[in-house]
């Protein structure tokens, strides 16, 4: 059992018969108990200031340490030749056309948080701006990424982009052809024919985005095939042939799967259906890794208006949607 120290005895003393009183003033005796209870004070005081400075170093020291060793951190990864820069690519590249990364900027923000600003090159963009500002934020806490700004939608996902229904041919041509012969466009084609990468190539108008062909698994991604700039060591997809193209969009569904809990968390997209499952990936994967050439019959394509008007009257599109059109190929 505690003891009662002198503050106590003196306490418990104020109550007793005056006989059993010490002979003191009661002026001295209260600056006494005032002395005391100052002390008191101050021993409470320095007692909670400690119990939370250890708390503090405890929570930074010890679990804001461990919160970074067990969560994935993208800073070494990014400072690795671009790392997450290149796996980002390999995201939005395999889900959606158009967007490119130039660059991130990662800020370590604790306990397994960080905020990445990213450069964003989007549907509304011809021109590559490297460095500078952003608007574009994600937001990475204990392994999960969450778009946290992105004020004009360039990471926006479009479902469905090939499912349409055609809208009446001639009457869309005719409105095409309203347009000025300097305007550009671009435009998402869904045909019934799978064509090859040689052939895609071949069109009248620049294939940017292609989704794969693969009628054997459910879930079917794409590949950019005019990224607007490359970082670190990656492959120029313009350089490679259908097969080493194939293989291409296999090593970006394996890179994404190094980073599971990451890529659910941004979402698995394929025409009008999300994944939170990696299992549709991985089999995605499996057969990715037999195929001997590239195809693809959903793909996206950019060019002038005339390129476009050609390229529609060569494929006959089953479904269609212009994604944007510019006033011209200079524009912003």
């Amino acid at each position: 059992m505690t003891q009662p120290d002198d503050l106590d005895r003196r306490l418990e003393a104020l109550g007793e018969p005056e006989a059993s009183s010490p002979a003191q003033s009661a002026e001295e005796e209260l600056r006494a108990l005032e002395k005391l209870i100052r002390r008191r004070v101050r021993s409470i005081c320095l007692k909670t200031l400690l119990a939370v400075v250890i708390c503090a170093a405890l929570v930074f020291g010890l679990i804001n340490p461990l919160a970074k060793l067990t969560a994935f951190n993208p800073i070494p990864m990014e400072e690795d030749d671009g790392g997450f820069t290149q796996y980002l690519n390999a995201y939005y590249g395999t889900m959606q056309p158009y967007v490119r990364l130039t660059g991130t900027d990662i800020t370590d923000t604790g306990f397994g948080t960080y905020d990445a600003a990213l450069h964003v090159v989007g549907l509304e963009n011809l021109k590559v701006h490297v460095g500078g500002y952003t608007d574009v934020r994600l937001t990475i806490r204990q392994g999960e990424a969450e778009v946290t700004s992105d004020p004009t939608g360039k990471l926006t996902k479009y479902l469905g982009r090939f499912d349409s229904d055609l809208i009446d041919r001639t009457g869309l041509l005719a409105e095409l052809e309203k347009l000025p012969s300097s305007a550009y466009l671009r435009l998402s084609v869904g045909t019934n024919t799978p064509r090859t990468l040689e052939e895609l190539r071949a069109l009248p108008a620049e294939v940017v985005w292609a989704q794969v062909y693969d009628p054997d698994v459910e879930y079917q991604g794409g590949v950019n095939l005019a990224p607007p700039m490359l970082s670190g060591d990656e492959t120029d997809p313009r350089d490679l042939s259908g097969p080493e193209m194939a293989q291409y969009y296999a090593d970006n569904l394996e890179l994404l799967l190094t980073q599971p809990k990451l890529l659910t968390s941004l979402g698995i997209f394929s025409n009008f259906r999300v994944y939170y499952v990696t299992s549709v990936v991985e089999e995605a994967l499996a057969s990715a890794r037999e195929m001997e050439d590239f195809r693809s019959r959903n793909f996206c394509v950019q060019g002038s208006r005339d390129e476009i008007l050609a390229l529609i009257d060569q494929v006959a599109p089953t479904s269609l949607q212009v994604d944007h059109i510019f006033l011209t190929p200079l524009s912003e």
